[in-house]
This record gives structure tokens, C-alpha cells and sequence, in this order.
């Protein structure tokens, strides 16, 4: 019997590599054969969580979002709470229900799944679902949970004391922008560009530069935040990771603009978007004609 796993979630290697072949496909926008090859996966593993993300990533590069919102909210029902994709599957449904505008219904999914408390996978999945959530919530609208983000800054800053991964990095120095904490944000950064200086970073230079966005953004120098972000969005493939953490960055720089009342490159912005992709979340996002 073919039963339910963490890492490997179950699967055989040919079955495992499907799964990632698909998601490889969706980013590339050959979404039809990606579609066709996960739903291959799954139908010969229906258990396999891997199976379930990637067709978690599929639908988001395509914009299926009612799919994988029927398809994850039925699926998690027989996966266990402790499995290790548990938390960052529930992400990827709030990423739906905030996109649908169910709001209520994302927040359900963080303070269940999502939350540090609550979150069934290690220390950066728990940082980066966590901090994701919690931003593409306030570009889109919501309320910032002070709380929240206290209790992830003070976790991430003693789980992941220095850098190392590019994906996890992006969300520990989000929590210390938040947190206004330029001194251990400047910190990071310096220890950023010696790892890289020593080759020993494959994003560079950067995650430093993106954290002055940031910080900038939070000042509410909205200018300057574009200054930064601009020429960094187009760039994010360099930290690792899915478009589907990567667009928190593009959000924030779409924000940026409508913050500075610059509608012209809010539109031009959204226009550049993938065709089929998922839609924009951010508050304030101009009709597109």
C-alpha cells in the first residue's frame, strides 16, 4: 500500500521526478504538459504530497485558482497534521483564499497550519510561510498582526542566526524590516556580501540590496523602495525557490507604486505579467482594460 510520507512523501523516484518536471514546466509557462504530467503523478500516487504540491504550483503559475482551492482544501483533509508538508500546503491554499478575497478563510488556515506554533515543517519553512503570509496579507489590504510578527523576528533571529539559504534569508529579513531593526538588518547584510565575496552565496549581492528595499518601504520612502526594488524584481530566480515566493517581492514594488501615486507603472507592471498567471492581491491594484 502506497501510503502517506514527509520528505518523500511516499512516492518512487520516476514518480518523485515527474512531480518536479511538472512544476519545472509550469514556471517555464509550458503549463499544458505540466498539468498533464502532475495529474499523471497523482493519479499513480493520489497519497503523495509531493504530488500535491506540485499541483499546488501548477495552478498558481495558471491561474487555476478555484482548482487547486478544491483540490487542496479536500486533499489536506487525509493528510496528517504532522506530516511534513502539512503547514506549506495550508500556505499554499491561504495564497488562494486571499486571492478570492476570503479572507476570513485565510486567516483560519494561518492560525491553524501557518502559525509558528502550528506549522508542521522545519525552521525556514516555518519562517518563510510565516512571513509570507503575513505581508502578501498587509499588501493586500489586512491589518498587520504586530504579535505575529514579533514572535517570528524572535524566532528567526535565533533559529537562522546567519545566512545561508537565499529563500529562507528573503523572509528572516523581512521580519527585522518590520521589526525596524536596521542594526541586525545591516548586520545580515554584511554577512551576506563576505559569504559572497568568498563565493560561498549564490544570490550575491542580492538579498542585501533587496533588504534596503525593504527597509525604505516600511519608512514609507516609497521612492526609494522603487529605486531599489525596480531592478531587483525581474532578478528573483537568484535566491531559489518558486514564483510563487517570489512574487511577494514584485507585490511589494507594486505596492510602492501606487503608494508614490504612480499609476502608469503599476499598469505596465501588471501588463508584463505572465499571461494565465495568478492575478495580484494588492490592495489599491488598478482595472486593467
Amino acid at each position: 500500500m502506497v501510503g502517506f510520507g514527509s520528505h518523500r512523501a511516499g512516492g518512487d523516484a520516476a514518480i518523485e521526478r515527474r512531480q518536479h518536471h511538472a512544476m519545472a514546466l509550469s514556471e517555464d509557462g509550458q503549463l499544458a504538459v505540466a498539468r498533464a504530467k502532475i495529474e499523471q503523478s497523482l493519479a499513480a500516487n493520489p497519497n503523495n504530497a509531493h504530488g500535491a504540491h506540485g499541483f499546488a504550483h501548477v495552478c498558481y503559475e495558471s491561474g487555476e485558482l478555484d482548482a487547486a482551492r478544491t483540490f487542496l482544501s479536500t486533499w489536506l483533509t487525509a493528510y496528517p497534521r504532522e506530516g511534513f508538508f502539512y503547514g506549506h500546503l495550508n500556505w499554499h491554499l491561504s495564497l488562494c483564499e486571499i486571492q478570492a478575497g476570503e479572507w476570513a478563510k485565510a486567516l483560519r488556515l494561518y492560525r491553524d497550519a501557518i502559525a509558528l506554533d502550528r506549522h508542521s515543517g522545519g525552521p525556514q519553512q516555518k519562517i518563510s510561510d510565516g512571513a509570507a503570509f503575513l505581508w502578501r496579507s498587509e499588501l493586500a489590504g489586512h491589518p498587520r498582526d504586530a504579535a505575529a510578527w514579533r514572535t517570528l523576528y524572535d524566532y528567526a533571529n535565533g533559529a537562522l542566526p546567519r545566512p545561508g539559504n537565499g529563500l529562507a534569508d528573503l523572509h528572516v529579513i523581512l521580519t527585522q524590516a518590520v521589526m525596524g531593526d536596521d542594526a541586525v538588518l545591516d548586520a545580515r547584510a554584511r554577512q551576506m556580501k563576505e559569504l559572497a565575496q568568498d563565493g560561498r552565496y549564490p544570490s550575491g549581492s542580492y538579498l542585501p540590496a533587496l533588504s534596503r528595499g525593504f527597509m525604505a518601504f516600511e519608512r514609507g520612502d516609497f521612492a526609494t523602495a522603487i529605486e531599489v526594488l525596480a531592478p531587483l524584481a525581474g532578478e528573483s530566480e537568484r535566491i531559489g525557490g518558486s514564483r510563487a515566493q517570489h512574487d511577494l517581492i514584485e507585490f511589494t514594488l507594486l505596492k510602492a507604486y501606487l503608494e508614490a501615486d504612480r499609476q502608469e507603472e503599476a499598469r505596465h507592471l501588471l501588463s508584463a505579467r505572465r499571461r494565465g498567471g495568478s492575478g495580484a492581491p494588492v490592495a489599491g491594484v488598478p482595472v486593467m482594460h
